[in-house]
């Protein structure tokens, strides 16, 4: 019997308290197992829409950090190219206030962009573990893949300031890779646990429209080259007649 459908609605006596973000994606990565997630995904707010708000705020939040960060470094750098621009009043201000307002205004649109990223990544990730034999839904996949990357998206975002400070990226860099293959594993072992499939099947419904995706391009550059190869070499021997 599928659960969703009988599955308690808020108001029930036997309705369950919340799990709350924050307790959800702390025991995914404190407790990373197939049976964590079976666990926080057989609850009622295991749904598509709690990941959606979670990664539109980590998206919008990411995309506010970046712009302020970004603003502030074209301001440094512009009164260093621009010296005579210190002695104009307000103008530094007025540039920074700009560059405030447009990061906030802008901090919505990257929360839906993440958004849409997402559900499409979720979405083929989830239709490949279909195709292999895989029992879950797209609802419980969705809410765990958002436990893995929302918490990883906030932390790259308080990184970017960072990561402007000359050399400060080579000591980031190692702990995002790390944390990068963690968050793989935390993934395969989502995909395992909701869809109930082997590591085999998991994996390969993980990784496997990424290496397509990689061959069609490669592909796809290889037939650009053929097509292009012979204007390509006419313009080289071009080059070479005209170099002295």
């Amino acid at each position: 019997m599928d659960y969703q459908s009988t599955a308690p609605v808020p108001g029930d006596p036997d309705y369950p308290a919340s799990q709350g973000a924050f307790p959800v994606w702390s025991k995914v990565y404190t407790k990373p197992s197939e049976q964590t997630f079976v666990e926080i995904t057989q609850h009622p707010e295991a749904r598509a829409k709690s990941a959606y708000v979670w990664v539109f705020l980590a998206g919008a939040l990411s995309g506010l950090i970046n712009s302020i960060t970004q603003t502030i470094v074209a301001l440094i750098t512009l009164k260093q190219s621009t010296p005579e621009l210190g002695e104009v009043p307000g103008a530094g201000g007025l540039f920074g206030v700009m560059g405030l307002v447009g990061a906030i205004c802008a901090a919505p649109v990257a929360g839906v962009f993440a958004v849409i990223g997402f559900a499409l990544s979720v979405g083929i990730v989830h239709a490949t573990a279909r195709f292999f034999g895989g029992q879950g839904t797209y609802d419980k996949l969705a809410y765990a893949f958002g436990a893995i990357t929302v918490p990883v998206s906030i932390l790259s975002a308080f990184l970017v300031p960072l990561n402007t400070i000359p050399f400060v990226a080579f000591c980031t860099l190692p702990l995002l890779l790390i944390v990068g293959l963690y968050v793989l594993y935390l993934e395969v072992t989502a995909v395992k646990a909701v869809h109930r499939c082997s590591w085999g099947e998991a994996a390969a419904a993980f990784f496997m429209p990424t290496i397509l995706l990689i061959l069609l391009c490669g592909l796809l550059f290889v037939g650009l080259m053929r097509v292009a190869g012979p204007s390509i070499n006419e313009f080289m021997q071009q080059l070479q007649q005209m170099t002295p």
